[in-house]
Parts: structure tokens; sequence; C-alpha cells
């Protein structure tokens, strides 16, 4: 192992390090040093003090002090925080950013230690006590000074011993789907199941936006310690914490910008450059009418000796275990869908300030790692790829995730289909004195990525969830991947030469599947596109341009599903927001998902009372992907030589008339029809023109005065 893979496996680890004058000092959780890491530090030893002494130097001429704001004025939010704020305007009432948590307690519970215990973390941990407002159009952190959590318990006790598992088993999952108020708050519930006299079921639901998954680590050795104290009369060992969240998140917004915003932006956008399409996943029906994020996930356990394989593997190869099963992953990926350039997103612990380290609180971000793949490629080619992909995306880990999502190239391709993680940073476990706990499976019944595979080694085996979206993909593909996968890992660790369009990927009992000419599964295959229907009216003609210009896609049927044709989350603010500018109606952000099509968005406007936006521009041929054609009215003569002209042109050809007659209309019949000068008419027309394209070049049209001929 070179310093560089040190480095990132420490990263990956949650390690940190610092240089105490000639000492290096570490911070780690616990069991994650491993001998063969001690061996690494010591070995290492020097290049690190001397790499953390460079690091300080430059830290301290450039960077920006993390210390306490006073409570005054508008707290802003983090950059994690704004783009889940924002997307939480989409999806009001869904449960996709609950985090729920469940733990099986046995023995003589506290249960009044136990309610004083939580009440203290949140009296010490402001962001428990934050709920989010909007002032003058920006949301803000709104802090509580005193927020009192009461501990609800139920007992079921009632049940019959035999029906109280399935009993708490269904409350922990309606717990968990219970959806969060970000504006009322709070966004942290406990509740506590009673199963018998020392039986309990402790269900922990938190919103996203005000935790992480180090949070939980520190949630849980913080109760540790303070039940221990409470439940025996003593008072908290805690000290109170230096800094809070919201000082973080004004350190951030100060801190993200100039030469270090200019550095990062550089890094991505070289990792970015080009064309990418987004991942075509073997779905086994279209998209829904209405984007929502239903989800289940699916199991998978490794035997201990293909676990251990691919740690062999990975220390031979000189990578870490992330790099080498995201390789397997982006494997599976290419054999499925026969694309060479994969994006798979993967989430980083964003915590590089000793202040961040015992804070609950939204830090962590979203890195992209994008791979090319060939088939005539082997795995250990792959596998050194992305290691260098890997590497420089934790090294430029701060960069937001909406920030890249706003590249050019970018802002039309879909970046939340695939998600990786790999939990290789050791779980705080919860230690209650006298209580024996288990952690239970509790699931909120969602899936914020189309696929997203997770993994954890538990007593020496790697167990993986897969969570999918059940609009997308029926159990029987989930079971096949997750067994693919397994057979692809063997097939790895077995031959890692191999070329990686002939790894195998069926496994013996399965000996009939077949692959086309690209070793992608027959069974997999794309639903085909719906029929190309044009706008039928004015309305849904300037809805379709609105489309066509945030999509980047021409042309757009009406019944085309925003979502199925390239939109997104953060594509769906944007659209609204055109409509809003060109309609001035404000739709709720959540109408697009419950009306995705412009046939659809197009009825909500007729509903409001909307009218169009021109009096004297008539469509003729409206659909087509060229750019529009206009044609000056013919004195007495209407629009029918453009209907004729439009036959010629074909249907791909918008074609729009300027109808004088239209043009000489008031809003108000009551008024005498208006009277136009030559110019003010012709500022009038391109007003209108401009209103359906609001960029040249134009393509005019008309019959000269001096002469006539018919067509």
């Amino acid at each position: 192992m070179n310093l560089d893979e040190l480095l990132a496996e420490l990263s990956q680890r949650g390690v940190k390090l610092w240089a105490d004058g000639d000492q290096l000092r570490i911070r780690a959780p616990k069991a994650i040093l491993t001998p063969e890491l001690r061996d690494s530090l010591t070995e290492y030893k020097a290049e690190l003090l001397s790499l953390l002494r460079q690091r300080n130097m430059a830290a301290s001429t450039t960077s920006i002090p993390l210390s306490p704001v006073p409570r005054i004025g508008n707290l802003p939010l983090s950059f994690a925080q704004q783009r889940l704020w924002s997307l939480a305007q989409l999806e009001p009432n869904s449960s996709v950013y609950n985090i729920p948590v469940a733990f099986r307690l046995v023995g003589p519970l506290n249960v009044a230690a136990l309610e004083q215990s939580i009440e203290e973390i949140v009296r010490r941990h402001e962001i428990l006590r934050t709920t989010f407002s909007v002032k003058n159009g920006q949301a803000v952190q709104v802090i509580s000074a005193d927020q009192t959590l009461t501990l609800l318990v139920t007992d079921l006790q009632k049940f019959h011993e035999s029906k109280r598992e399935t009993e708490a088993q269904w409350l922990a999952n309606e717990e968990a789907q219970e959806p969060f108020d970000l504006v009322q708050g709070p966004l942290l519930r406990v509740k506590l199941l009673c199963l018998a006299e020392e039986e309990y079921i402790l269900l922990l639901t938190i919103h996203h936006i005000v935790s992480d998954g180090w949070s939980f680590n520190i949630f849980f050795r913080e109760l540790t310690e303070i039940y221990e104290a409470f439940s025996t009369g003593k008072p908290s060992p805690l000290p109170d914490l230096p800094i809070q969240y919201a000082d973080f998140a004004v350190w951030q917004l100060q801190w993200l910008q100039g030469e270090v915003l200019e550095s990062l932006f550089s890094y991505w956008k070289q990792q970015m450059d080009g064309s990418i399409a987004a991942l075509e996943l073997p779905i086994d029906s279209s998209k829904p009418p209405a984007q929502n994020y239903q989800g289940s996930r699916k199991s998978l356990v490794l035997t201990k000796d293909l676990t251990n394989a691919l740690k062999v593997l990975s220390e031979r190869e000189g990578v870490t275990l992330f790099m080498t099963l995201l390789a397997a992953f982006k494997t599976l990926l290419y054999r499925y869908t026969g694309q060479e350039d994969i994006i798979v997103c993967s989430p980083v612990a964003c915590r590089n300030r000793v202040e961040t380290e015992g804070l609950i609180g939204y830090f962590n971000n979203i890195v992209v790692m994008r791979t090319e793949l060939s088939g005539s490629q082997n795995f250990r080619e792959l596998v050194a790829r992305v290691r260098r992909v890997a590497l420089g995306a934790h090294e430029h880990q701060d960069l937001p995730f909406q920030k890249l999502a706003d590249f050019p190239n970018l802002v039309r391709t879909p970046l939340s289909r695939v998600m990786f993680v790999l939990h290789n940073l050791s779980s705080q476990p919860l230690k209650l004195p006298g209580i024996t706990v288990s952690s239970l499976d509790v699931h909120n019944g969602s899936s914020n990525f189309d696929l997203s595979l997770s993994m954890e080694e538990k007593e020496e085996r790697l167990t993986g969830l897969l969570d999918y979206k059940t609009d997308l993909f029926n159990d029987t593909t989930i079971n096949h991947m997750l067994r693919d996968f397994q057979t692809l890992l063997e097939s790895i660790v077995a031959n890692p030469e191999q070329h990686l369009l002939l790894l195998p990927l069926f496994t013996a009992i399965e000996p009939n599947r077949l692959f086309d000419k690209n070793g992608v599964p027959t069974s997999f295959r794309q639903k085909p596109e719906e029929t190309f229907v044009p706008p039928s009216d004015d309305l849904e003609i300037q809805l379709t341009k609105i489309w066509e210009n945030v999509l980047g896609k021409k042309p757009i049927s009406v019944k085309d599903n925003f979502f199925d044709v390239g939109g997104h989350s953060l594509l769906a603010v944007r659209l609204l927001a055109q409509i809003e500018k060109a309609f001035g109606k404000n739709l709720p952000l959540a109408a697009l998902f419950q009306s995705p099509t412009v046939e659809q968005l197009a009825k909500i406007l007729h509903q409001s009372g909307w009218s169009s936006p021109w009096f004297s521009l008539v469509p003729i041929q409206p659909g087509g992907s060229q750019p529009p054609f206009f044609g000056i009215h013919s004195l007495g003569k209407g629009q029918e030589h453009y209907r004729n002209i439009a036959r010629h042109l074909g249907s791909d050809q918008p074609i729009y008339g300027l109808d004088y007659w239209l043009a000489t209309q008031t809003k108000d019949t009551k008024e005498p029809p208006k009277t136009w000068r030559v110019e003010e008419l012709a500022a009038h027309y391109i007003k209108e023109m401009r209103i359906l394209q609001p960029e040249g070049p134009y393509f005019l049209a008309g019959l000269s005065f001096a002469w006539h001929s018919s067509l």
C-alpha cells in the first residue's frame, strides 16, 4: 500500500490524522485500525507528518476560522441542506429522506433516564431543535431555544404474545414512513414499544436535513454515556459543544468561494467533460405517470471465503475494498446496459474540519464516479481506472452535489439513477448498562435512487442491501441482479484477467439465460416510446417550447412524461420557474409530479384561468422540430396560403401565421378595433414571435404587394 492508497483508505474509514509537534495523532472509530493499517501508519509516519504540516501552513493563510456566529438575523442553510430543502418542496409529504433505526432492548430499562438522556442530546445539539422557514424568498434555519422531547411509549402487552412482534414491525414501518414537516418540526421522533416487562423496541426517526450516518454514531455514543450517568443519578459527563451546525453552515458559505471553489470547479469540469448519456437501466415497465419514490429492498450475503478472496484481491491490486466492489458493480451495469461511459454516485463524509467531528448534522455530500469501460478491458485494468477516479473524487469531495448537477452538460442528465455505498466506517453501537441491545431492520418504504447498493462487513461476511424503486423494477429482476452480482464477484476473484464481456453472470441454476452480442441479458428490454402527439392549442404550444428549452431536446410530444425524456428533480425546479415567468402562474412544485406531461399541465393552467399570451399569432402547423416559419398576412386572404405551404414542407416544419385582423382586436370587446402604424404593427409582430421563439434566426415569408401568384 502506497501513501495515496493509505490516505484513501483512512478517509473512507473515517480516520482523522493531525500533527502535534513531532507526534502523529490519530482518531479512529472503534476496531477500525487493523494491524495492517497500524503498520502502514508507522511506515509512512515521516511522510504523513510532512504532508500534514504543509496542509496546516496552507490552511493558516487561506482558511476562514470556523467559530461561533451571533444568533441574530437569518441563519442560512448549508449547501447540502439547500438541496434537500428544494427536493422536499417537490415532494412535501414524502418519507424518502427519513432515516429510521430500531433497537431491541432487553433488561431493566430506566425509561425516565432514557427520555432525559435524549432530551439532553437535543439540548446539546441545536440542529435537533432546528426547523426551516422562508424569509425574503430564501430558506433559513430557525433554532428553537427550548424544545421538549416526549418519549412516546406504546404498550403492546395487550396483544397476544404471538402477535406482538407482527404489531411491533407494523408500527416500526409506519413510523419510518410518517413524513416530517420541515417548517413546524420537530425533525426527530423517538418512540418506545413495550413488548414485555423487560423487553422494548426503541424507534428513532430523523429527517436527513438535520442528520447523516456519521451523526448517528455521535448520537449513540452520547446516549450511551449520558444514560449511564442519568440512570445512576449523576450529571451528564459531556461538556457543551464549542460550535454548532449553524456555525458550520455560515462558515461553508464563506469558505466555498473564490479560489477554493474555482479549484473544485476546474477538477470536476475536467472529469465531466463531453457528452454524458443517462444510464439506461433494465427497467421492467415504463415510468409511472407521476414520479414517486416508492421503494423496497432485497438483501445479499456473501460467504466468508468470497469476502476474504475480495480482500486478498484488493490488497494484491493495491486498491481498497470499496474500489474493488465499485468496479464490480460498474461491470454489472455495463453488462446490463451495454453502455461504456457509466456514472455511479457515492456518499462521502465531508467532515474535513476537526471542529465538525463531534457535531450532529447533515454534512455528507454525494460525489460522482465516472468510468469508461469496454468489453476488451479485463477487471485488473478496470479497477486501476476506478482507483484513480475514486482517489480524485475523495480529494475534491467538497463541491456540493447540486453545483455539479448544474454543469451545462449534466443539467439534463439524471444523476440519481445509481448509488453505491460501502459502510466501512464502523458503526457506533448503542450500549446501555444492564441492557442487551440488538439492531432491527426497518425501512421507510422509499428509494431516493433508482438503484442503490449498500454493502457492509458483518461477522467476516460482506452483506448487501439493494434498494430499488418498485415502479421501475419487479422482484424477479432485482433477485436476478443480486445473483448476477454474486456470480460476477466469484468470477472476478477466480480470474481478474478475464475480459469484462466474457465474465459469466448466470449461475448454475439458470444455465438457459440468454445474452445478446453485447452481453446484455435478453430478458431486459426497454419499453417502446409512445407515438408523437403535437400540441393542439396556443397553451400547449408555449408549454412545449418551454419543455424543449429546459430538456434540450426536440420534438416533445404533449404526452411525453417529463421524467421519461430526461427530466429530474433539479430540472423540474427550472421548468416551473420558466412557466411562472411565462404565464405568471406560481404552480406548486409537486404539480409536475402529479401532471408530468404538457397535456396534463395545460389542463391545470386552463383551469386557473389562463389566456393566450398573443393575439395575432395563429398556429397553422405547430408540431415539428425545425425552427418556426412565420407567415405575414396576405391582405384579405387570411392564412390559407400558408396552410398550402405546410402541406408541401412536411409535418416536421412548424408554421405560424401573423393575422392582421386579430392584431386589431382588443382585450376589452367594448373598445373599438386598434389602428396600427406600420412600424407599430411590425414591433407587435416581433414581440409575439419572440414569445414563441426568444432568439433568432427567424424565418419570415409574405406575398409581394406588387403582384400575385397562385400556390
